[in-house]
């Protein structure tokens, strides 16, 4: 098959032109809408972050601070503590 190349006139060229220029200033519109939407979903985002961030803060700092009792390293329970401070040493006889 052949295939015939048509040369288009200045004005079927202008008028391509003028289409694509109308197609991108479509397009233009809508992407400034989605970058508006997106701009104030990450702003929503990160204020909910922000409120999260302070209610742990504050939740932080109405606990207080961290009691050395209550410290998971520490094998030994309140009772058994108490026992071995009361148990006396005694010394061995010579």
């Amino acid at each position: 098959m052949s295939e015939e190349k048509k040369e288009l006139t200045s004005e079927q060229v202008e008028e391509n032109r003028n289409k694509v220029i109308q197609y991108y200033k479509k397009q233009v519109e809508v992407l400034e809408h989605q970058a508006k939407y997106e701009t104030l979903m990450a702003d929503i985002e990160q204020a909910r972050a922000r409120r999260m961030e302070m209610i742990i803060r504050q939740a932080q700092m109405a606990a207080g601070p961290e009691d050395e009792n209550n410290n998971p390293d520490n094998t030994d329970t309140p009772a058994e503590e108490a026992t071995q401070e009361k148990k006396e040493r005694k010394l061995k006889a010579k």
